[in-house]
Parts: C-alpha cells; structure tokens; sequence
C-alpha cells in the first residue's frame, strides 16, 4: 500500500513538475511572439515573480525518478538564473551608479498615495504628510475628506493645491499653471501641472489609469469566456507618452498606473521616463492590494488581503533627475501603500553625462 501511494505521489510530481515547466516555455515563446497583443500573456505576467517562484521546487521533482537526473541539473541551472535575474532586476538599485557633483543641487521630496477613497481618513493623511515631509504630494482616488479638509491642517505648509475630481495635489512650491486632462478621452481624471521651485519650471503629472479586469467575451454563438481587458489603459499611456514627447521642462509623474513591472506599458513608459523604485528602490516594492475584499472575486467570502501582491503605484521622472532613497511605506488604510522618493535635479552636462 505504501509502495502503491508513493509512485501516485512520484506520478503526482511528474506532471505537475512537466506541466509547469511546459506552461512556462509557452510563456516565454509567446511573450517573444506578442507580449500584451495576446491577453493571456499579459495576464500571467502581471503574476511575475509569482510565477517563476516554483522553479525552486523544480530540483526537488527531479529527484524522485533516478532515471531523470537531467530534469535535478537543468532545473537547478533554472534555479540559478532565477536567482541572478532577481537579484539584478529588485535587489540591485541603480542609483549608486550615479551621483551629482553639485552642492547646491535642486532636490524635491515626492509623496504618491492612491488614497481608496474614504478608507483614508484626514488624520492617517495628515499624520503621514507630517511625518514624511514631503516637497509635493500627489493623490488619487481622493474624496472631500482627504484632500479639502485636510488643508486646514497642513496649508501653512503647502499652501498650493489643485483639486479636481479623484485626484488631488499639494505642493509647497507655487503652481504656475494647471489644468484637468482626460488620457485619451476616458472617463478616467489626470492632472497636468507646472510648479516653480526654486526659479525652476517643472512639469508634474498626477495620474490614474482604468484599471484591467476580467470580464466575460463572447467569442460564438452561445460561447462566452472570461477575457482579461486592459485595452482602456494602453490607449492612455499611449496618449500619456505623446504629451512627455512634447515636454522640454523637466518632468515628474506618479499615480497609481494600473500595471506591474512585467507589462508592455510599463515597457513603454521606462523607454521615456525613469522608474524611481526600479532606480533607488529595494525589493518587489510591492503596493497594492493591502485590506482589499476577497469578495470582489469570491463572493461567499468575506475576508481581506493583508500582504501586497503588485506593484501598480509609480513615481516616474526625465533624465533631467536622479532618484534617491525611494521607499514603501506603512499602510495608511488605503488598499494602496504609499510610496516617496527624493529627487535631485542634475546640471544639464550631468544630464548629458548620464544619458
């Protein structure tokens, strides 16, 4: 009987073991073919690293037939790429590959919180402003309750605002300009904004895309699947990326973009803009969903995700800045953490330099 059970077990490991290698071979060939022009692909990789992390189980399988000591080398050999590629692409911040020489650089402290709407009260908001210190906040998902009434506490501070629907915007430096933007005429708000800081003109962008989801498609007569849709988002980064083609003053844009680290937009956007995480950062910088209802899946269920599992929330800057000390913070009650990092303005030779 034990006999019996164990070579159901060693079966058991064989498929799973040949069915997860063959699915990511599938992967791979497709992301080369497609990347996101394929749905599925850009399903599975906004599960990235999740989805590599079983090839440490890999050697294990490999073990069991005496036969296939092949599958326990390669596997192993798996294990050792997986090892170097994490430890180059969330463990290895750049930002020590550059640093200004000018003493009396032009930094600026940025704060990015989407704040879940009413599920960051005032004084979570204004305990964390006042903590961090930030030189400009951004915010999404905002109600009258965090961003209104929160200006008595902190305008002494912060006396220039922008507000608009879903979004608002503090700063500690004068707001020369802004104005509201709907990223290719969607329903979804950004704000476009120029502070001086400093006699320095900067462009800032305060930004939430649609986010994807799975949603049913009907694909024949009486045929219906769950498709995952993100095309709303790609059209805005499309239009996104036009208007920073069009921008000469130096650029700072954060928000919660609605897509990890492994898609084609992000793709898009770091070929034009500088991820501060990715740049100074350490770590998945995971930050979304803290507290997020399993029941917008499950139904029958009513508990909650306490551990992020994507990175969706970004601060991006031009070559015109460096990135330094980027950070994820502590929950503030939002489904999102917020993130901030401090940025410095290079001289335009350091700018040449570093390009």
């Amino acid at each position: 009987m034990k006999r019996y059970l164990l070579r159901i077990l060693k079966a058991i490991a064989q498929l799973l073991s040949y069915s997860y290698c063959g699915l990511l071979i599938a992967y791979f060939i497709l992301r080369v073919l497609f990347w996101d022009r394929l749905w599925i692909v850009a399903f599975l990789s906004s599960f990235i690293p999740w989805l590599f992390f079983p090839i440490f189980l890999l050697p294990l399988g490999g073990l069991i037939p005496r036969k296939q000591k092949w599958f326990s080398i390669g596997s192993s050999i798996a294990c050792l790429i997986l090892i170097g590629w994490l430890h180059h692409h969330y463990f290895s911040p750049e930002s020590g590959q550059f640093k200004s020489n000018s003493h009396d650089s032009l930094t600026v402290k940025v704060l990015c919180l989407n704040a879940s709407w009413w599920h960051t009260t005032k004084e979570a908001l204004v305990d964390l402003i006042n903590r961090e210190k930030p030189d400009i906040i951004f915010l999404q998902e905002t109600t009258r309750g965090n961003t209104h009434d929160v200006l008595p506490e902190i305008e002494e501070s912060y006396p220039y605002k922008f507000f608009s629907p879903r979004l608002g915007m503090f700063s500690r430096y004068p707001i020369e300009a802004k104005e509201k933007i709907n990223l290719a005429n969607h329903q979804e708000f950004q704000q476009r904004v120029i502070v001086n800081i400093n006699q320095q003109p900067v462009v800032l962008y305060n930004m939430q895309t649609t986010a994807p989801w799975i949603r049913p498609q009907k694909i024949g007569p009486g045929l219906t699947i769950p498709v995952y849709q993100y095309g709303d988002r790609t059209a805005e980064i499309a239009d996104f990326l036009q208007r920073i083609e069009t921008e000469t003053l130096p650029v700072i844009a954060a928000g919660d973009l609605n897509f990890t680290d492994q898609s084609q937009d992000y793709a898009l956007v770091a070929s034009r803009l500088k991820d501060a995480f990715k740049i100074s950062g350490f770590g998945f910088g995971f930050t979304w969903p803290h507290g997020w209802p399993l029941s917008d899946l499950i139904k029958v269920t009513n508990w909650k995700l306490k551990v992020p599992l994507f990175r969706i929330d970004y601060i991006w800057y031009s070559p015109h800045w460096q990135s330094h000390s980027s950070h994820v913070l502590k929950p503030v009650g939002s489904e999102h953490l917020p993130i901030t990092t401090q940025l410095t303005l290079l001289t335009p030779r350091e700018t040449s330099k570093k390009s």
